[in-house]
């Protein structure tokens, strides 16, 4: 029976614990609302990549699942977004094209007013040839100031001048 005493103690005092704990009167905060969709581009329209002479255009389906979270009035103060998605991009001026894919999660603070988009935000990838652009890493933007600012990033950031030289 002796080795019994001591768990039995801790058990007591976590039991003592929870009971002077003070209990909360607020209501449990809302469970996150939770959404799933998938959009399709098939018209192929400027990313605002500009290459000089030609503009970058796009298509693509998006599948997307959001998470949100509201406050007791029924505002967003934060959507995790995981985002998740395959293309075509083209040269304005040619037609030439290539493809591009991503999967990234993008997590808005409507708080703060800023995005956090963390992971490969997009990469062309041929076949036998490897991957020929990438744009990885976190980006966080302020959406406060207009034109929205970064105000971090760390990893690789070199899509649009890889993709202009691709298809120029």
């Amino acid at each position: 029976m002796q080795a019994l005493r001591f768990p039995r103690l801790l058990l007591v005092g976590l039991l003592a614990l929870l009971a002077l704990a003070p209990i909360s009167t607020r209501p449990a905060a809302a469970a996150p609302v939770i959404t799933t969709d998938v959009m399709s581009v098939t018209t192929p329209a400027p990313i605002g990549a500009d290459c000089g002479e030609f503009q970058i255009l796009a298509t693509f389906t998006v599948e997307r699942r959001n998470i949100t979270v509201y406050d007791d009035a029924g505002h967003p103060l934060r959507q995790i977004r995981h985002a998740s998605f395959t293309g075509t991009l083209f040269n304005s001026a040619t037609g030439a094209s290539v493809p591009y894919e991503g999967t990234f999660t993008r997590t808005q603070d409507f708080v703060a007013n800023t995005g956090t988009f963390t992971g490969l935000h997009l990469m062309v990838r041929i076949p036998g040839q490897g991957v020929l652009a990438l744009d990885v890493g976190q980006t966080i933007i302020d959406f406060s100031s207009q034109p929205p600012a970064i105000i971090f990033e760390a990893g690789q950031h070199q899509f649009n001048a890889q993709v202009c030289q691709l298809l120029g």
